[in-house]
């Protein structure tokens, strides 16, 4: 079960048995409302990162985003960025808490940046029509069938904004994953090929290693097919391409365990290294 009341995004949807069809569809949905609606409640100024994103292109490939980012200058982009993040200064988070963040919010801001060329070529990933009418303000998950057990809510009427973007990156992480094995006819095969593909790259958070990753991931793309058609088994490959060079087109939750360590976020899966943007 998957529900969510925005003001602008209502979707509510209950599937009483796992048929791997709808189940596909309920999870895709689910992930795309939070997908869409978590950089809202980062501390970023979405409209400046936009135009900072297609002032180097609208691409239309994979190829596309990986031309662009070989012609970016990490430090030169930085700059650029940071002028479009609105969280709080350094004085003002020490005075309210003893837990000094290990993050830098401009994180948030290079997530939505990729996801602006990331839409660009992939806008149907994203993509999804309201649903239902659900009765409370929160955004709830709920899955308890098939070995598939998950709880996550929020009150959006209640919670901070930081607790409503923790909630939203959780809950799409947990679907993200889950993903591919209704996208695909053979989900073990497809995972098994993923990460013997990924373990030839060295985990190392890398803005200048990402291109070189994303053209060596083009060259395996076609032997995505032998695990099933859905055009989300190759998104969600390059999905996880981005996410290993430390730079994915969403909100992470170890930007957020950095930039927000009150919040009990969970530790994230490897080691992506330092903050540095080499």
């Amino acid at each position: 079960m998957f529900s969510a009341n925005f003001s602008d995004c209502r979707f509510e949807e209950k599937l009483e048995d796992l048929q791997r069809d709808k189940a596909f569809l309920l999870v895709k949905n689910a992930r795309s409302v939070c997908w869409s609606k978590m950089f809202d409640y980062a501390p970023i100024d979405k409209a400046g990162i936009e135009r900072v994103a297609f002032s180097y292109g609208k691409p239309k490939s994979i190829s596309e985003i990986a031309s662009i980012l070989s012609s970016i200058k990490p430090g030169v982009l930085e700059g650029q960025l940071r002028s479009f993040v609105n969280a709080k200064t350094q004085a003002q988070i020490d005075a309210e808490t003893l837990k000094k963040p290990k993050g830098d919010a401009v994180d948030f801001a290079f997530a939505y940046f990729v996801f602006c060329l990331w839409k660009s070529v992939f806008p149907e990933s994203v993509a999804f029509a309201g649903k239902g009418s659900p009765s409370k303000k929160e955004v709830r998950f709920a899955s308890n069938t098939n070995g598939w057990t998950a709880v996550k809510k929020v009150d959006l009427e209640k919670a901070e904004t930081k607790e409503v973007l923790f909630a939203l990156a959780g809950i799409f992480t947990t679907l993200n994953r889950k993903l591919p094995d209704f996208a695909a006819d053979d989900a073990g095969g497809f995972e098994d090929f993923v990460s013997s593909f990924l373990d030839s790259f060295p985990v190392r958070k890398s803005f200048a290693k990402l291109p070189v990753l994303l053209n060596e991931a083009l060259k395996s793309e076609e032997k995505i097919s032998q695990f099933g058609s859905s055009p989300s088994l190759e998104q969600s490959f390059f999905l996880r391409c981005f996410e290993h060079a430390g730079f994915p087109p969403f909100v992470s939750l170890e930007a957020i365990a950095g930039v927000y360590p009150e919040l009990k976020v969970p530790k994230p899966r490897g080691n992506f290294g330092g903050k540095k943007k080499k």
